[in-house]
Formats: structure tokens, C-alpha cells, sequence
């Protein structure tokens, strides 16, 4: 059994010195066991909590992109422009949402990781206050993009929290319980906002999005435990203590740089394609949906998210149980070793059978029109379903496969993935009436094939790289960016 890999003194930032054990010193087939297998030590009752309190961070983020998918003409008119624009504004979203990690992580760095997180509250809650009191277009998308910066961190810093407080033996699970919140709330909140658009103004929908946020603040400012007391932290996190410091922390390069790890790139870019065929699903059913069975309300269209919602649970917690299941039946087969791309073999059937044959089906039973409302309506809870159970391994390996940086690696999903997403929203009508249906279901089908194909390559073929980063001067505790 080769010895465990000795990770880099947080005090110098310096790499393994000679003789200790890396993976590149290790046989191809045995990559060094990880330094997080123990997490914090908690009541079940308080780690059930801090579950609950992140995952209902997800909800009013989630409202702040997708509620009013099904409200554009009704604010559109409001503010006399064409309905494209709020599309357009909807895609600065998600770009300023991809940026959240070059402000948010820096600031965590400098004050915190639980005051980041209540100061990126109140950012939000402010900001829907706004865009619900908007009297101009301008106004109403500066404060619209300007929330969709903080909407990420609560995603990274909700894994990473899950992540310190959940045993590997069970992380995929929570991990599988706070994603499945987050996209079945992608479905849910267009529905919420369709009957609130239909009875009432699109307004009253950005301020149940602050009030829920403000909901969510007080929970944390409660329970959300910093770094700090958690049982398994060794050292402080140290915090910036000079103005060159904090400005080292806002390096861009400190997320970037983990790029040159080949399993995180390849797995980022495997989130940014999933995260197309999501966002291409979502953005696409008013304009498709409802001129195919003369729809006319935002009410009936909103029901229709509901089928793809439902899919996104039920994959996101049925795949967190088998990835969990998968990690133990490799480790016991390797006598105990564990490595983060074990995880990975339970997503393939996801990739490879359920996703493109969900986009296949629904892409051109709409396009043939046939099998009614409930061809459609089963293809995308499967679509949805294959979705988040492929989705599933990928969040959790991003939190293991570099524990010493996981939230730098974390951030840097979510960077490529809503980037990805904002161009989902951007091209998937203008697709649609290029090709049709069928042919831009088509390839978004294919591009999720090709992401299979790269989590294939990482868990057959690519060996985890365990001898450390470098790391920046200014991170010399916990990991690049965020504390764990």
C-alpha cells in the first residue's frame, strides 16, 4: 500500500519536500487517499440544519434567473422594449453570475467565509428590492445584474460548508439533496412566478425573492458556523492584514490557475456543457411550448417547468445515493483507498444513455409534433432526470479532487458553467428558428455526449495529480480563495 501523500505546509506554501509520497511517485492504479476523509465532528440534528439553511439559500438565487422566463413580455411592456432585451439582460445574468467567484472568493478571503456570506445576503436582498421598485430599464438591469453576482457564492460556499461537515461516505448525498434543491427550484420558481405574473405584477415576484433571502439570512446568521468551529480545522484561517494583501486577493489568477490541473479543466468543461443543455431547455419552453398547444397565459406555460423539475430532484437525489454507493464499492476493492475519480464511474450511464435519449426525444416530438402534451412532457422529466444524476458526481469531485483548494476548484465550476449557461439563454431561440427544434435539440444532445466522453477519459484514464499547487503567498491557511 503506498503511504499517504503529505500535503503542503500551510504556514509556507511550499510542495511536498523529497521523500514523501506524491502521486506521481505512486503505481498508476493506487493515487494518494485524501487529507479530508474525516469531517467536522457535529450533531446529526445541527448538520440536518445546516443542510436545510443552504440548501434554501438556492431558492431566491434560482428566482433571481429564472422566474421570469415566463414574465418577459409582461416586463418587456412595462418598460417599452422589445422582449429580447430581457433575454439579453437575462444572459448578463448569468455572465455576471460566471464572475462571482473573482469578487466574492477574494472577499471571503479578506473578512470570512459566514460574513462574506451574510454580507452577499444583504447585497441581494437590496438589490431585488430594487429591481422590484425599478422605474427605468437601465436601473432595473443594473440591479438585476448586479444581484447575479452573488448568486454562485452561495453555491460554493453552501458545497463547501457540506463539504466540512459531511463524511466522504455521505457527502454525495447531502451534496445530492443541495443540488437537487437547487435545480428543481430552476423549475419551480417559473411556475411560482407565472401565476404571480398572471394575478398580480412581475414586481411583487423580485420582492418574494428578497423576502425569502431575507428568510435565509436570519437561518444563517444562526447556524451557518465559521471555519473556525468547526472540530476539524487545525489551523486559523488567516485574513488579510494590509492593502497589499487584499489586493493580492482579488489575483484572478488564484481561480485560473487550477486549470492546469487536466481533471479540473475537463470537468469544468463537462459542467459548462450540461449546463448548456439546461439552460437551452429552460429558456426554449415559452417560445416552443406555447404556440404548439396554444398557450396563452404565463400561468399554463409555468406548469409545464414542473415535468423537468420533478426530473431534476428525483436525479439529483437518486444519483447522490448510487455515487455514494460507488465510492465504497471501490474503496473496499482497493483496501481502503479512495480516489475522487471512483465517483465519476456512477455518472456514465447518466451521460451516455438517459441524458440524449431525454434531449433527443423531447427536441423532436416537438418538432414532429407528435405524442401530444405527453411526449414532451415525459421526455423532459427524463431529460431533467439524466441531467442533474450527471451533474451529481461532477459537483462532488470538484470539492474532493484537490481538497486543499476545493473552494478555488469549486468557484471555478461555477465560473464555466454559468458562462456556458448565459450562452444557452442567449442562442437557444435564435437556434430554434435557425435549425427547428429537433436539429438544436440535436446538438445539444451531442455536446452532452461529448462531455460524457471527457468524464470517461478523467475516471478511466487520468491520474489525480496529488503533489500540490503552489500556493499563492497570500492563501498560507486553508485553500486558494475560500477557508474551509
Amino acid at each position: 500500500m503506498a503511504s499517504t501523500t503529505t500535503h503542503p505546509d500551510p504556514e509556507s506554501g511550499s510542495v511536498p519536500s523529497q521523500g514523501t509520497t506524491t502521486t506521481d511517485s505512486l503505481p498508476p492504479a493506487q493515487s494518494a487517499p485524501f487529507s479530508d476523509d474525516h469531517a467536522a465532528v457535529l450533531p446529526s440534528w445541527k448538520r440536518t440544519v445546516i443542510l436545510l439553511v443552504v440548501c434554501w439559500m438556492t431558492l431566491p438565487v434560482t428566482f433571481m434567473s429564472t422566474s421570469i422566463m415566463t414574465v418577459n413580455p409582461e416586463i418587456a411592456a412595462t418598460f417599452s422594449v422589445p422582449a429580447t432585451a430581457i433575454s439579453t439582460a437575462n444572459a448578463g445574468v448569468l455572465v455576471a453570475s460566471a464572475s462571482s467567484a473573482l469578487l466574492w472568493l477574494p472577499i471571503t478571503t479578506i473578512i470570512g467565509r459566514r460574513a462574506a456570506y451574510l454580507v452577499a445576503v444583504a447585497v441581494f436582498i437590496l438589490c431585488s428590492l430594487g429591481c422590484a421598485l425599478s422605474d427605468s430599464m437601465a436601473s432595473f438591469t443594473t440591479l438585476w445584474v448586479l444581484s447575479g453576482t452573488t448568486g454562485p457564492f452561495f453555491l460554493v460556499a453552501g458545497q463547501t460548508i457540506l463539504s466540512d461537515i459531511f463524511d466522504p461516505a455521505v457527502r454525495g448525498m447531502a451534496v445530492g439533496f443541495f443540488l437537487g434543491s437547487t435545480v428543481s427550484a430552476q423549475s419551480i420558481t417559473p411556475m411560482i412566478s407565472s401565476i404571480i405574473g398572471t394575478y398580480t405584477s412581475w414586481r411583487i415576484i423580485f420582492g418574494v425573492q428578497g423576502a425569502m433571502a431575507l428568510l435565509g439570512g436570519v437561518m444563517a446568521f444562526f447556524f451557518i458556523p465559521k471555519r473556525s468551529q468547526l472540530s476539524n480545522v487545525s489551523v486559523e484561517t488567516k485574513k488579510a492584514k494590509n492593502a497589499r494583501n487584499i489586493l493580492s486577493a482579488f489575483n484572478p489568477s488564484n481561480i485560473f490557475r487550477l486549470y492546469k490541473f487536466p481533471g479540473i479543466l475537463l470537468a469544468d468543461l463537462t459542467c459548462g456543457v450540461l449546463a448548456f443543455n439546461q439552460y437551452s431547455l429552460l429558456a426554449s419552453v415559452r417560445h416552443i411550448i406555447n404556440p404548439l398547444f396554444h398557450l396563452t397565459s404565463p400561468m399554463s406555460s409555468g406548469l409545464f417547468y414542473l415535468a423537468p423539475g420533478v426530473g431534476f430532484l428525483a436525479g439529483s437525489i437518486v444519483a447522490g445515493h448510487l455515487s455514494d454507493r460507488t465510492v465504497q464499492r471501490y474503496k473496499r476493492h482497493r483496501h481502503g483507498l479512495r480516489l475522487a475519480e471512483d465517483r465519476l464511474n456512477s455518472s456514465l450511464p447518466w451521460f451516455f444513455v438517459v441524458l440524449p435519449l431525454g434531449t433527443l426525444l423531447y427536441g423532436w416530438s416537438v418538432d414532429r409534433e407528435v405524442g401530444g402534451m405527453g411526449l414532451p412532457i415525459s421526455s423532459s422529466f427524463i431529460q431533467g432526470f439524466g441531467l442533474m444524476a450527471a451533474f451529481n458526481g461532477l459537483n462532488t469531485y470538484a470539492a474532493e479532487v484537490h481538497p486543499e483548494f476545493k473552494a478555488a476548484a469549486i468557484s471555478g465550476k461555477y465560473l464555466t458553467q454559468y458562462c456556458f449557461g448565459a450562452v444557452g439563454v442567449g442562442v437557444a431561440v435564435p437556434l430554434i428558428d435557425a435549425v427547428g427544434v429537433g436539429w438544436a435539440f440535436t446538438i445539444t444532445a451531442i455536446s452532452s455526449l461529448l462531455g460524457g466522453c471527457m468524464v470517461l477519459f478523467i475516471a478511466r484514464c487520468l491520474v489525480r495529480e496529488s503533489a500540490a499547487l503552489p500556493r499563492p503567498k497570500f492563501f498560507d491557511k486553508g485553500e486558494a480563495g475560500l477557508p474551509r
